[in-house]
Protein backbone atom coordinates (compact mmCIF):
# COMPACT_ATOMS: atom_id res chain seq x y z
CA UNK A 1 0.00 0.00 0.00
CA UNK A 2 1.24 3.37 -0.86
CA UNK A 3 2.30 6.00 2.18
CA UNK A 4 -0.17 8.45 1.87
CA UNK A 5 2.36 11.08 1.35
CA UNK A 6 4.33 9.74 -1.39
CA UNK A 7 5.91 12.78 -3.43
CA UNK A 8 8.88 14.49 -4.66
CA UNK A 9 11.12 16.76 -2.26
CA UNK A 10 13.94 18.85 -3.19
CA UNK A 11 16.05 19.09 0.21
CA UNK A 12 18.32 22.10 1.19
CA UNK A 13 21.64 22.28 3.37
CA UNK A 14 23.39 24.94 3.96
CA UNK A 15 26.51 23.13 5.73
CA UNK A 16 28.72 24.23 8.38
CA UNK A 17 31.78 24.86 6.33
CA UNK A 18 29.34 28.09 4.91
CA UNK A 19 30.99 27.54 1.17
CA UNK A 20 27.17 27.51 -0.09
CA UNK A 21 23.82 25.32 -0.73
CA UNK A 22 22.98 22.08 -1.97
CA UNK A 23 19.72 21.04 -2.80
CA UNK A 24 18.83 17.65 -4.31
CA UNK A 25 15.06 15.68 -5.03
CA UNK A 26 14.55 13.09 -4.42
CA UNK A 27 11.21 10.76 -3.79
CA UNK A 28 9.88 9.01 -0.63
CA UNK A 29 7.27 8.59 1.50
CA UNK A 30 8.56 9.29 4.87
CA UNK A 31 9.10 5.44 5.29
CA UNK A 32 11.16 4.32 2.19
CA UNK A 33 13.53 6.05 -0.90
CA UNK A 34 11.84 5.83 -4.05
CA UNK A 35 14.10 7.57 -6.61
CA UNK A 36 16.43 9.93 -6.57
CA UNK A 37 16.21 13.34 -8.86
CA UNK A 38 18.49 16.45 -10.14
CA UNK A 39 20.97 17.85 -8.12
CA UNK A 40 22.58 21.95 -7.73
CA UNK A 41 24.40 23.61 -5.94
CA UNK A 42 25.46 27.20 -5.64
CA UNK A 43 28.97 28.77 -3.73
CA UNK A 44 28.42 31.85 -1.64
CA UNK A 45 30.28 34.88 -3.00
CA UNK A 46 33.44 35.56 -0.95
CA UNK A 47 31.69 39.02 0.43
CA UNK A 48 28.77 36.83 1.03
CA UNK A 49 31.42 34.11 3.34
CA UNK A 50 32.69 36.81 4.96
CA UNK A 51 29.33 38.16 6.33
CA UNK A 52 28.32 34.77 7.16
CA UNK A 53 31.20 34.41 9.16
CA UNK A 54 30.81 37.48 10.73
CA UNK A 55 27.49 36.12 12.05
CA UNK A 56 28.74 32.42 13.27
CA UNK A 57 27.87 32.15 16.84
CA UNK A 58 25.23 35.23 16.86
CA UNK A 59 21.77 34.68 17.76
CA UNK A 60 18.62 36.20 16.66
CA UNK A 61 18.73 39.74 16.94
CA UNK A 62 22.60 40.85 17.41
CA UNK A 63 24.16 42.13 14.37
CA UNK A 64 25.04 40.81 11.33
CA UNK A 65 22.32 38.37 11.57
CA UNK A 66 19.75 39.50 9.94
CA UNK A 67 21.66 40.44 6.71
CA UNK A 68 23.10 36.62 7.38
CA UNK A 69 19.38 35.49 7.10
CA UNK A 70 18.67 37.45 3.36
CA UNK A 71 21.98 35.56 1.85
CA UNK A 72 21.02 32.38 3.02
CA UNK A 73 17.05 33.14 1.68
CA UNK A 74 17.97 34.85 -1.39
CA UNK A 75 20.82 32.04 -2.42
CA UNK A 76 18.23 29.44 -1.58
CA UNK A 77 15.29 30.93 -3.77
CA UNK A 78 18.12 31.22 -6.59
CA UNK A 79 18.44 27.74 -7.07
CA UNK A 80 14.45 26.85 -5.58
CA UNK A 81 12.77 28.91 -8.18
CA UNK A 82 14.15 26.79 -11.04
CA UNK A 83 12.76 23.15 -9.78
CA UNK A 84 9.61 21.62 -10.39
CA UNK A 85 6.48 23.58 -8.52
CA UNK A 86 5.33 20.52 -7.40
CA UNK A 87 8.32 19.62 -4.95
CA UNK A 88 7.69 20.14 -1.44
CA UNK A 89 11.03 22.05 0.03
CA UNK A 90 12.93 20.47 3.07
CA UNK A 91 14.84 23.59 4.27
CA UNK A 92 17.29 23.29 7.00
CA UNK A 93 19.19 26.64 7.30
CA UNK A 94 22.43 27.70 7.61
CA UNK A 95 23.64 26.82 11.15
CA UNK A 96 24.98 29.69 13.14
CA UNK A 97 24.95 28.95 16.53
CA UNK A 98 24.48 25.49 18.26
CA UNK A 99 24.73 25.17 22.52
CA UNK A 100 22.54 22.04 23.10
CA UNK A 101 24.17 22.37 26.89
CA UNK A 102 21.60 25.12 27.21
CA UNK A 103 19.11 23.95 24.47
CA UNK A 104 19.33 26.39 22.26
CA UNK A 105 20.14 26.35 18.46
CA UNK A 106 20.02 29.07 15.11
CA UNK A 107 19.74 27.98 11.77
CA UNK A 108 19.36 31.68 9.54
CA UNK A 109 16.70 31.41 7.24
CA UNK A 110 12.56 32.05 7.32
CA UNK A 111 11.06 28.83 5.79
CA UNK A 112 7.75 31.18 5.57
CA UNK A 113 9.56 33.26 3.50
CA UNK A 114 10.86 30.79 1.03
CA UNK A 115 7.14 29.44 1.25
CA UNK A 116 5.70 33.09 -0.04
CA UNK A 117 8.46 33.54 -2.67
CA UNK A 118 8.20 30.13 -4.15
CA UNK A 119 4.29 29.40 -3.99
CA UNK A 120 4.92 25.77 -2.11
CA UNK A 121 4.98 24.26 0.72
CA UNK A 122 8.29 24.26 2.91
CA UNK A 123 9.49 22.17 6.65
CA UNK A 124 11.80 23.81 8.40
CA UNK A 125 13.16 24.53 11.37
CA UNK A 126 13.58 20.82 11.93
CA UNK A 127 15.82 21.10 15.41
CA UNK A 128 13.85 23.14 17.96
CA UNK A 129 11.38 20.37 19.05
CA UNK A 130 13.83 17.37 19.41
CA UNK A 131 16.11 20.37 21.54
CA UNK A 132 12.61 20.60 23.85
CA UNK A 133 11.93 17.13 24.39
CA UNK A 134 15.47 16.76 25.78
CA UNK A 135 17.87 16.30 22.78
CA UNK A 136 20.75 17.71 21.26
CA UNK A 137 19.06 18.82 18.47
CA UNK A 138 21.76 17.12 16.31
CA UNK A 139 23.05 14.89 14.08
CA UNK A 140 19.11 14.64 12.17
CA UNK A 141 20.55 13.03 9.57
CA UNK A 142 20.63 9.40 11.14
CA UNK A 143 17.17 8.58 9.83
CA UNK A 144 17.69 9.10 6.13
CA UNK A 145 20.65 6.93 6.86
CA UNK A 146 18.47 4.41 8.06
CA UNK A 147 16.31 4.68 5.00
CA UNK A 148 19.64 4.96 3.00
CA UNK A 149 20.95 1.47 4.17
CA UNK A 150 17.83 -0.52 3.05
CA UNK A 151 17.94 1.25 -0.04
CA UNK A 152 21.25 -0.24 -1.05
CA UNK A 153 20.28 -3.59 0.04
CA UNK A 154 22.73 -3.19 3.21
CA UNK A 155 22.31 -6.33 5.45
CA UNK A 156 24.89 -6.48 7.68
CA UNK A 157 25.62 -3.61 10.50
CA UNK A 158 26.85 -0.59 8.94
CA UNK A 159 28.20 2.96 9.44
CA UNK A 160 27.50 6.31 7.53
CA UNK A 161 30.00 8.93 8.54
CA UNK A 162 29.31 12.38 7.44
CA UNK A 163 32.32 14.45 7.48
CA UNK A 164 30.80 18.13 7.01
CA UNK A 165 31.88 20.79 8.76
CA UNK A 166 31.61 18.85 11.90
CA UNK A 167 31.91 14.75 11.87
CA UNK A 168 28.91 12.69 12.62
CA UNK A 169 28.66 9.15 12.64
CA UNK A 170 25.08 6.93 12.09
CA UNK A 171 25.74 3.31 12.79
CA UNK A 172 22.44 1.04 11.54
CA UNK A 173 21.13 -1.64 11.99
CA UNK A 174 19.49 -2.77 8.79
CA UNK A 175 17.74 -5.92 10.36
CA UNK A 176 15.06 -3.61 12.24
CA UNK A 177 12.33 -2.58 11.11
CA UNK A 178 12.18 0.89 11.85
CA UNK A 179 14.63 3.79 12.68
CA UNK A 180 13.10 4.22 16.22
CA UNK A 181 13.24 0.13 17.22
CA UNK A 182 15.63 -0.50 19.80
CA UNK A 183 19.19 -0.90 18.79
CA UNK A 184 18.25 0.03 15.08
CA UNK A 185 20.24 3.58 15.44
CA UNK A 186 22.97 5.02 17.07
CA UNK A 187 24.37 8.20 15.98
CA UNK A 188 26.68 10.96 17.48
CA UNK A 189 28.99 13.84 16.88
CA UNK A 190 32.52 12.36 16.13
CA UNK A 191 33.95 15.85 16.53
CA UNK A 192 35.97 18.38 13.89
CA UNK A 193 35.50 17.73 9.91
CA UNK A 194 36.11 20.03 7.61
CA UNK A 195 35.92 23.40 9.70
CA UNK A 196 38.57 24.07 11.10
CA UNK A 197 40.84 22.73 8.16
CA UNK A 198 39.38 25.43 5.85
CA UNK A 199 39.33 28.32 8.11
CA UNK A 200 42.65 27.65 8.62
CA UNK A 201 43.38 27.59 5.04
CA UNK A 202 41.62 30.80 4.59
CA UNK A 203 43.68 32.60 7.31
CA UNK A 204 46.96 32.10 6.16
CA UNK A 205 46.57 32.00 2.53
CA UNK A 206 43.32 33.00 1.74
CA UNK A 207 42.40 29.17 0.36
CA UNK A 208 38.67 27.99 0.78
CA UNK A 209 40.33 24.69 1.36
CA UNK A 210 43.02 21.91 1.31
CA UNK A 211 42.43 20.83 -2.06
CA UNK A 212 42.24 17.05 -2.59
CA UNK A 213 44.68 17.40 1.06
CA UNK A 214 47.60 18.63 -0.64
CA UNK A 215 49.18 20.53 1.86
CA UNK A 216 48.18 17.81 4.84
CA UNK A 217 50.00 15.48 2.81
CA UNK A 218 53.31 17.47 2.17
CA UNK A 219 53.62 18.87 5.99
CA UNK A 220 54.29 16.77 9.08
CA UNK A 221 51.54 16.37 11.38
CA UNK A 222 52.37 16.66 15.19
CA UNK A 223 51.46 13.23 17.03
CA UNK A 224 52.30 15.09 20.40
CA UNK A 225 49.23 17.54 19.85
CA UNK A 226 47.22 15.37 17.86
CA UNK A 227 47.35 13.00 20.90
CA UNK A 228 46.52 15.39 23.54
CA UNK A 229 43.48 16.45 21.12
CA UNK A 230 42.15 12.75 21.52
CA UNK A 231 42.03 13.09 24.76
CA UNK A 232 39.37 15.63 25.44
CA UNK A 233 36.74 13.87 27.82
CA UNK A 234 33.87 15.89 25.51
CA UNK A 235 35.47 13.44 22.26
CA UNK A 236 34.70 10.00 23.76
CA UNK A 237 33.43 7.14 22.00
CA UNK A 238 29.27 6.93 22.18
CA UNK A 239 26.60 9.42 22.31
CA UNK A 240 24.91 10.58 21.88
CA UNK A 241 26.09 14.26 21.72
CA UNK A 242 26.43 17.27 19.16
CA UNK A 243 29.07 20.20 18.52
CA UNK A 244 29.69 23.30 17.16
CA UNK A 245 32.37 24.43 15.23
CA UNK A 246 33.51 26.79 17.99
CA UNK A 247 34.08 24.15 20.98
CA UNK A 248 37.80 22.94 18.62
CA UNK A 249 38.79 26.91 17.65
CA UNK A 250 41.32 26.07 20.79
CA UNK A 251 43.54 23.76 17.98
CA UNK A 252 43.86 26.67 15.74
CA UNK A 253 45.75 28.84 18.67
CA UNK A 254 47.81 25.35 19.11
CA UNK A 255 48.64 25.05 15.78
CA UNK A 256 49.54 28.87 15.15
CA UNK A 257 53.43 28.27 15.80
CA UNK A 258 53.79 25.61 13.26
CA UNK A 259 54.37 26.01 9.10
CA UNK A 260 51.43 26.38 7.42
CA UNK A 261 51.79 22.75 5.60
CA UNK A 262 52.36 21.08 8.98
CA UNK A 263 49.51 23.29 10.50
CA UNK A 264 46.93 21.68 7.91
CA UNK A 265 48.86 17.95 8.49
CA UNK A 266 48.07 18.14 12.07
CA UNK A 267 44.49 19.51 12.11
CA UNK A 268 43.58 16.66 9.37
CA UNK A 269 44.86 14.46 11.52
CA UNK A 270 42.93 15.55 14.08
CA UNK A 271 39.55 14.82 11.72
CA UNK A 272 41.04 11.68 10.89
CA UNK A 273 41.96 10.14 14.42
CA UNK A 274 39.09 11.21 16.00
CA UNK A 275 36.99 8.85 13.19
CA UNK A 276 39.04 5.58 13.41
CA UNK A 277 39.40 6.37 17.24
CA UNK A 278 35.50 5.62 17.40
CA UNK A 279 35.41 3.25 14.55
CA UNK A 280 38.14 0.82 16.45
CA UNK A 281 36.59 1.35 20.31
CA UNK A 282 32.69 1.43 19.62
CA UNK A 283 31.05 -1.34 21.26
CA UNK A 284 29.07 -1.07 17.78
CA UNK A 285 30.98 -2.76 15.42
CA UNK A 286 29.90 -1.86 12.45
CA UNK A 287 30.77 -4.24 8.77
CA UNK A 288 30.34 -1.37 6.25
CA UNK A 289 31.19 1.79 6.37
CA UNK A 290 29.99 4.28 4.28
CA UNK A 291 32.00 8.12 3.75
CA UNK A 292 30.15 10.98 2.78
CA UNK A 293 30.22 14.59 3.01
CA UNK A 294 32.50 17.19 1.92
CA UNK A 295 35.42 15.34 3.19
CA UNK A 296 35.12 12.57 0.70
CA UNK A 297 36.58 14.96 -1.50
CA UNK A 298 39.67 15.29 0.35
CA UNK A 299 41.67 11.94 -0.66
CA UNK A 300 44.24 12.28 2.16
CA UNK A 301 41.87 11.74 4.48
CA UNK A 302 40.00 8.94 2.55
CA UNK A 303 42.90 7.24 2.44
CA UNK A 304 44.57 7.39 5.45
CA UNK A 305 41.09 5.98 6.98
CA UNK A 306 41.75 3.00 4.54
CA UNK A 307 45.06 2.50 6.08
CA UNK A 308 44.46 3.10 9.98
CA UNK A 309 41.12 1.33 10.28
CA UNK A 310 40.82 -2.33 10.47
CA UNK A 311 37.34 -2.92 8.60
CA UNK A 312 35.68 -2.07 4.97
CA UNK A 313 35.76 1.79 4.16
CA UNK A 314 34.01 2.95 1.20
CA UNK A 315 32.69 6.22 -0.11
CA UNK A 316 29.37 7.15 -0.94
CA UNK A 317 30.50 7.15 -4.49
CA UNK A 318 31.79 3.72 -4.44
CA UNK A 319 28.26 2.82 -3.54
CA UNK A 320 26.73 4.57 -6.59
CA UNK A 321 25.83 7.13 -4.49
CA UNK A 322 26.80 11.31 -4.51
CA UNK A 323 28.32 12.77 -1.07
CA UNK A 324 27.95 16.07 -1.84
CA UNK A 325 24.34 15.76 -1.56
CA UNK A 326 23.55 13.12 1.06
CA UNK A 327 22.57 15.98 3.42
CA UNK A 328 20.30 17.78 1.49
CA UNK A 329 18.50 14.74 0.50
CA UNK A 330 18.14 13.67 3.89
CA UNK A 331 15.88 17.23 4.53
CA UNK A 332 14.03 16.19 1.69
CA UNK A 333 13.34 12.88 3.13
CA UNK A 334 12.62 13.99 7.14
CA UNK A 335 10.50 16.50 5.06
CA UNK A 336 8.14 13.53 4.20
CA UNK A 337 8.60 12.28 7.85
CA UNK A 338 7.30 15.26 8.81
CA UNK A 339 4.73 15.57 7.13
CA UNK A 340 3.69 11.59 7.55
CA UNK A 341 3.78 12.87 11.39
CA UNK A 342 6.79 10.35 11.83
CA UNK A 343 9.86 10.34 14.21
CA UNK A 344 13.08 12.29 13.01
CA UNK A 345 14.88 11.59 16.12
CA UNK A 346 14.94 9.50 18.71
CA UNK A 347 17.07 8.93 22.00
CA UNK A 348 19.74 6.73 20.60
CA UNK A 349 20.01 10.01 17.70
CA UNK A 350 19.72 12.96 19.70
CA UNK A 351 19.38 11.91 23.47
CA UNK A 352 15.63 13.38 23.36
CA UNK A 353 13.11 11.57 26.25
CA UNK A 354 11.23 9.75 22.93
CA UNK A 355 11.18 9.84 19.67
CA UNK A 356 9.98 12.92 18.36
CA UNK A 357 8.71 14.54 15.23
CA UNK A 358 10.22 18.02 14.17
CA UNK A 359 9.75 20.26 11.54
CA UNK A 360 7.67 23.10 11.20
CA UNK A 361 5.50 23.31 7.94
CA UNK A 362 4.80 26.62 6.02
CA UNK A 363 2.44 27.28 3.78
CA UNK A 364 2.36 30.29 0.58
CA UNK A 365 0.45 32.27 3.00
CA UNK A 366 -0.60 29.95 6.11
CA UNK A 367 2.21 28.80 8.96
CA UNK A 368 1.02 25.23 10.33
CA UNK A 369 2.58 24.40 13.50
Amino acid sequence: MKFYNENWFIGCMSGTSMDGVDIAAIRADGKKILEFGPTASKRFTPDEVKILHMARGKWPGEKGVNLAARIVEETHLALLVETSPEAIVGFHGQTLAHDPRNRKTHQAGDGQHLAENLGRTVVWDFRKQDMLNGGEGAPLAPFYHFALAKYLGITEPCAFINIGGITNISIVDPQKDEPVDNGALIAFDIGPGNSLIDKYCNMKRNLPYDRDGYFASIGKADNDLVGKFLEQEQLGFEGPKSFDIHDFYFLLNQVERFSFEDGVATLTECTIKAISNVLVRTGHKPKHVVLCGGGTKNSHIVTRLKEIASMEIRTAEEWGLHSQYLEAQAFGFLAARVLGNLPTSAPDTTGCKYPTVGGRISEPFETKT
